[in-house]
């Protein structure tokens, strides 16, 4: 099998994203398998017959992403359809309404769709319509480097980085879905001891609705001492991800809805709880092991109280199971559950 994997996400602002991470990811994986994988861009010319399929790793709701070979078949992975689940907090504008009609239109001639979790599937049967025969439910894996760390290495991080002595860690975007507003006011209902430690280049101040709603959020919650944004952690920096991951009490995850939830993964990897909502894919990927909340400052900042309070050797049991239960998803099971939808595409 001759596949072409369009790997443009890894030129621009989404290489340091989810997108960025999944493409690199499967790329690796999808090259150690028994098929031909060439990475290609947008703007490469394909000849007809070149390849057995076009992989699109990526799409864009409002933006003309999708262009489709004429004679090629085509997949696409598509990891949620958030934006259309609130409308009210994307906006997409003229253009961007022109442009979901012309990806939508692209949709009905692609040959099949491959989504990140049961969720997504959901969205896509949902809000697009798409036949279930064309749908794979393909599952991510976090990344592999992210690992716990040797003594010296988490001294010498922390020392650079000026950790706190306690906090709870949250790593991602700011968007409206991952309500960072109410993990902000968590902070009212816990200890002073403890802080908030947010990982994103997004968190820097910017005139969005978004960053105005955690600014205004920390001012009521006067918990301004005790919030400590990164923004220039890059997605190959694994040593330092690592050891923000391993040093936390948790890592909360407040979202009101995820396609999947790779953070959850990598704190797992690390033997790091995990606080959660139930909403969107979350539970499918924290499993038995997070504690889950509602989406309310209150309850995600109970649910860290019971972390705060389990004994060590409590701790140390959990640590094991949740690296236990991190490696039940690999790259490698992406990669052949990947190929399986590709021969699903063209037979």
């Amino acid at each position: 099998m001759r596949v072409a994997m369009d790997t443009t996400p890894l030129l621009g602002g989404h290489s340091r994203r989810g997108i960025g991470t999944y493409t690199r990811e499967l790329v690796a994986a999808l090259e150690k398998e028994s098929i031909e994988v060439t990475r290609i861009t947008k703007r490469r010319s394909i000849s007809k017959g070149e390849f057995d399929l076009i992989h699109y790793p990526y799409f864009d709701l409002f933006a003309p992403t999708l262009h489709l070979h004429r004679s090629i078949p085509g997949v696409i992975t598509i990891h949620d359809l958030i934006p259309l689940q609130f409308p009210e907090h994307y906006k997409p504008g003229i253009r961007g309404k022109l442009a979901h009609l012309r990806q939508k239109r692209s949709l009905q001639k692609i040959a099949h769709v491959i989504t990140d979790s049961e969720f997504s599937k959901g969205q896509l049967l949902q809000y697009l319509g798409f036949p279930e025969e064309k749908i794979s439910v393909v599952p991510l894996a976090g990344n592999p480097a992210v690992t716990p760390q040797d003594t010296t290495t988490v001294a010498k991080i922390s020392r650079r980085l000026k950790l706190p002595k306690m906090y709870v860690l949250y790593v991602g975007d700011i968007n409206y879905n991952k309500n960072i507003p109410q993990l902000i006011k968590m902070l009212k209902f816990l200890p002073d001891s403890i802080a908030l430690v947010c990982v994103g280049k997004n968190f820097t101040p910017q005139p969005i609705p978004e960053w105005e709603a955690i600014e205004r959020q920390i001012a009521l919650s006067n918990v301004a001492n005790r919030v400590h944004f990164y923004t220039d952690v890059g997605p190959d920096e694994t040593d330092v991800l690592s050891v923000l991951y391993s040093e936390a009490l948790c890592l909360v995850q407040p979202s009101l809805s995820e396609g999947f939830g790779l953070p959850v993964l990598e704190a797992m990897q690390c033997g790091t709880p995990v606080v959660s909502t139930r909403l969107g894919s979350l539970p499918e990927v924290g499993g038995a092991l997070a504690f889950f909340a509602t989406e309310t400052a209150e309850s995600l900042a109970e649910q860290v109280l019971l972390i705060h309070a389990l004994t060590q050797d409590h701790r140390i049991r959990l640590a094991a199971e949740s690296i236990a239960w991190s490696k039940t998803f690999t790259w490698q099971k992406t990669a052949v559950a990947t190929i399986a939808a590709y021969q699903r595409a063209i037979s």
